[in-house]
């Protein structure tokens, strides 16, 4: 149950008529005693739910109406449903902000908040540049209607979610059409298609300023980093020790409130001020840094790890669909389990570890991670895990980032990609436009995209690189898999005051057995 410590007024319920005949239903918050500025949610998760009025408190506790919208086909809202944030939904929005700026109520200034994606649809929204639209909040938001919310690396993810949300639908004809539409259509299709270009916004094409909230934790942080580096407007980026759940912490309201104040009552410094637009958290510790914008790759010294052995090939067994690798390694419990997109989902088959830290130490960026690995026969696709952790001097193991990527979506656009400065793949850009299939016997390399870390190690504190393979043909036949020497881990070593400190404890990678790794069957 979210925390409340605000009390809400009791709703009216209002109807808003849309060009093609369906009512959105609406709940209004009225929290002024006069015209004033609207803030706006619109949830295909029931306006009604417990879970939306934690968000709603942070408004109408500044003073300003509040109103919340069912999508159509979901909860009060009539109209026929034509899938998850398709163009017709999309509409809707661009059509209640504007029909919100003309209630008497409104001020005719309007502002979108909300996470997830309540979050995404913002952005949507905000590319059609409504009128009366001041600025949205979008918070561990996607940005990339594929990669980062159903097939991340390729592989089917967060597809609990159709159950969630369709189940729930008041309408019959919802419940069919939309667990057709995302089982049938969104999960089913492999590769990335008009179905998924139709839902991802244009951030160019946003002018209003931007709220980017995410969470170092949160299985969107892709969405948040790249949907702040890609828009054109004025814009924010907060990135703190958070997961997608609980939906706001204590420091995430603050930054909604003063954002909403600055932009809707010209209340308090430009958040978005040059120079000092970017806010992070630094995990091990309890800093924040402020910088002007999101580390740029030719800033970062990256230092290049080979986990595996110079003379040495380490063996992994592929587990099949139905058998679930190793579990997890004890952990601190502070990390998203409730979807198929979060950490802590696999154990590994295989983990290495650098030498611990002699001197505190922080990184500030992607990780990027180069696998070559050989199959052997009859073995024509794996997915690939792999998660970074913090081993501390205890034994206690704190994940802090991971990736993952099926072998066969492994074509990488290296134009669209991250670089070094040797030219070598940080964060791929991957086609998933067509499969590539294993060859037995000849190695292939995938360069999967492991999300951004921003992390300090204390004394005695060292990195893990876990890894799991699992077996993505359709054979039953266990499969071995070798990881090979060529296999290497960027480390974004970042921080200049660090840099003397950062380097001697990543410099003495043993070469006998595999690195620094261990295998577990």
């Amino acid at each position: 149950m979210p925390s409340i410590d605000f009390p809400l007024p009791a709703p009216e319920l209002l109807e808003a008529p849309m060009s093609d005949g369906a009512r959105l239903s609406v709940l209004r918050y009225a929290a002024s005693r006069g015209p004033a500025p609207v803030v706006v949610v619109i949830t295909p998760y029931r306006k009604e739910s417990a879970m939306h009025l934690e968000l709603l408190q942070v408004p109408v506790r500044e003073g300003y109406e509040v109103l919340i919208a069912d999508v159509r086909g979901i909860g009060g809202s009539t109209g026929p449903y034509h899938g998850v944030l398709s163009p017709r939904e999309v509409q809707d929005g661009v059509e209640l902000l504007e029909w919100t700026a003309r209630q008497e109520f409104c001020d005719g200034r309007t502002a979108m908040i909300g996470g997830s994606y309540s979050g995404l649809n913002q952005l949507l929204i905000a590319a059609r540049r409504p009128e009366g639209l001041r600025c949205v909040a979008p918070w561990i938001a996607p940005t990339d209607f594929y990669r980062d919310m159903w097939k991340r690396g390729g592989i089917p993810s967060h597809t609990n979610w159709g159950a969630m949300a369709f189940m729930s639908a008041q309408r019959a004809d919802t419940r069919r059409e939309g667990l057709r539409n995302f089982y049938g259509e969104i999960v089913g299709e492999d590769f990335d298609t008009e179905l998924f270009h139709r839902s991802t916004p244009d951030l160019s094409a946003i002018e209003v300023p931007a709220l980017f909230l995410g969470g170092w934790y949160d299985y969107f942080l892709r969405g948040t980093v790249r949907g702040f580096q890609h828009a054109g407007c004025p814009k924010r980026l907060v990135v703190g020790p958070w997961s997608h759940e609980p939906f706001l912490s204590d420091e995430q309201s603050g930054e909604l409130a003063s954002w909403l104040g600055h932009w809707l009552r010209g209340e308090g410094p430009d958040p978005t001020a040059e120079g000092a637009n970017v806010r992070l958290s630094c995990l091990g510790s309890d800093d924040w840094e402020v910088r002007g914008d999101w580390p740029a790759a030719d800033e970062i010294p990256w230092t290049r790890w080979r986990p595996v052995g110079a003379e040495h090939a380490l063996p992994v067994e592929a587990c099949l669909a139905s058998t679930p690798p190793p579990p997890p390694s004890t952990v601190d419990t502070m990390v998203d389990t409730t979807t198929n997109s979060g950490m802590r989902l696999w154990g590994e088959s295989a983990t290495f570890d650098l030498t611990a830290a002699e001197r505190p130490a922080r990184l500030l960026g992607p990780v990027g991670l180069r696998a070559v690995l050989r199959a052997g026969d009859g073995c024509a696709d794996v997915d690939v895990h792999a998660r970074v952790s913090v081993v501390r001097p205890d034994g206690r193991v704190h994940p802090v980032t991971e990736g993952r990527l099926r072998a066969s979506h492994r074509e990488v656009d290296v134009k669209r990609s991250l670089l070094d400065q040797d030219g070598d793949v940080i964060v791929p850009w991957h086609t998933h436009t067509g499969g590539l299939p294993i060859e037995p016997g000849v190695p292939f390399t995938l360069h999967v995209e492991v999300y951004p870390v921003h992390i300090r190690l204390a004394p005695g504190e060292r990195l893990r690189v876990g890894l799991t393979v699992v077996r993505a043909d359709e054979s039953t036949e266990p499969a071995r898999i070798m990881l090979l020497p060529e296999t290497t881990v960027s480390l974004p070593t970042t921080v200049p005051d660090s840099l003397s400190t950062i380097r001697p404890p990543f410099s003495a990678i043993s070469a006998e057995g595999y690195g620094q790794g261990n295998s577990r069957p």
